[in-house]
């Protein structure tokens, strides 16, 4: 998966997940919340210091539901924090690399 798509739509969902959880959000922004959890399958969310690290595991096993969450990320933009965040995320290539080798020498030479 895009490390900046993943890092960008964990921003958002964790900016929204701590205005919604310190009644800052409006209404469109808990409806918002509302929506994400339940596209994650969570009834009930993670502690709030738990909860990037949640998302974003969640979104990287999965790219359809990364896919869902910046179409519903993107069509929100009434959410001025987290519509900042996705607005020019496309996401329509995801690469998921699950182990990854690398060799050679990392030594820079000034």
């Amino acid at each position: 998966m895009d490390p900046i798509t993943l890092a960008t739509v964990t921003a958002a969902l964790t900016v929204l997940a701590a205005e919604c959880s310190k009644g800052a959000a409006k209404e469109v922004g808990k409806d918002l919340w509302t929506k994400a959890k339940s596209l994650l399958g969570w009834t009930k969310e993670p502690a709030t210091t738990d909860l990037a690290s949640a998302i974003a595991e969640k979104l990287h096993s999965d790219q359809d539901l990364m896919r869902e969450m910046v179409k519903l990320l993107q069509q929100t933009n009434s959410v001025e924090n987290v519509s900042a965040l996705v607005q020019n995320v496309s996401a329509k290539k995801l690469v998921i690399i699950k182990d990854q080798t690398v060799n050679g020498d990392f030594n820079l030479k000034m």
